[in-house]
């Protein structure tokens, strides 16, 4: 378990919100321990896994239950822990959370998430009945409602608009609420930092796929004006995927952080 002077963070996200692009800015500074998406792993690649897909190969033993002895197995070497994740692969059981960390939440508007999850999805051939409900965002507001109503910790949830435009605005708040020290490195950070991946993620397909773009970046770059939309091109499956996430994720968006 972690000592009183480590901080240990859980960074929960829905697919497409700019989550790996901040858990590269965050991974930039030295005496940090980052993992990537291990619950992500067991959900899709694991004993147990829930992802239904056959084309999926299994991980032999990689079960819920390790990810939570990985995530709170003592680290005397490092006075940070993050852990990025996506909160859909929890299965709505939070008895599989860490304990000892303080758990964040990034969101994203779903009108801009569901519509890149459709590019991606359909570069790789997964049929869009796959989305995790509601995107994943009521994942999220599941998470979100437990951590703050029966953990009884404070809201943490960092909006990835904000976060692109006012980085140092919004990662200075969210290290002085998190403890996590903050250092220039997380404005400007040394591209293809992905030592700490699996190596499932490092397959080529899925990598390519999902994560090349993410890990290769070495800043924020400033999003499209925030109201800008044009959903009329995506499908009637994923509009409706939209309707049932913009409930959840404007809830969620009146408690972020604010730039």
């Amino acid at each position: 378990m972690a000592n009183k002077e480590q901080r240990r963070v859980m960074l929960w996200a829905h697919p497409r919100t700019l989550s790996t692009v901040f858990e590269m800015a965050l991974a930039s500074r030295s005496n940090t321990k980052v993992f990537h998406e291990l619950y992500v792993i067991a959900y899709h690649f694991g004993a147990e896994k829930v992802f239904p897909e056959d084309r999926i190969p299994t991980i032999p033993g990689f079960l819920f239950r390790n990810v939570k002895d990985t995530l709170e197995a003592e680290n005397s070497s490092q006075d940070t822990i993050i852990c990025k994740d996506m909160a859909f692969c929890l299965d709505g059981k939070f008895d599989r959370l860490p304990d000892g960390y303080v758990h964040t939440f990034i969101i994203r508007d779903p009108r801009r998430t569901i519509s890149s999850m459709c590019k991606t999805y359909a570069a790789g051939e997964t049929p869009l009945e796959l989305l995790p409900p509601a995107g994943g965002i009521k994942a999220v507001y599941d998470l979100h409602k437990f951590v703050t109503t029966e953990l009884k910790q404070d809201s943490i949830v960092v909006d990835a608009y904000d976060l692109a435009c006012h980085p140092e605005s919004i990662i200075q708040k969210y290290c002085k609420v998190t403890g996590i020290p903050f250092e220039a490195s997380y404005l400007n950070w040394k591209p293809g930092n992905i030592d700490h991946f699996h190596d499932v993620w490092k397959n080529s397909t899925v990598y390519d796929s999902y994560f090349s773009i993410a890990a290769n970046s070495s800043c924020f770059k400033p999003l499209s004006d925030r109201d800008q939309f044009d959903i009329s091109h995506l499908p009637h499956e994923a509009r409706i995927v939209i309707d049932k996430a913009m409930p959840y994720y404007n809830e969620l968006f009146e408690k972020k952080i604010l730039p």
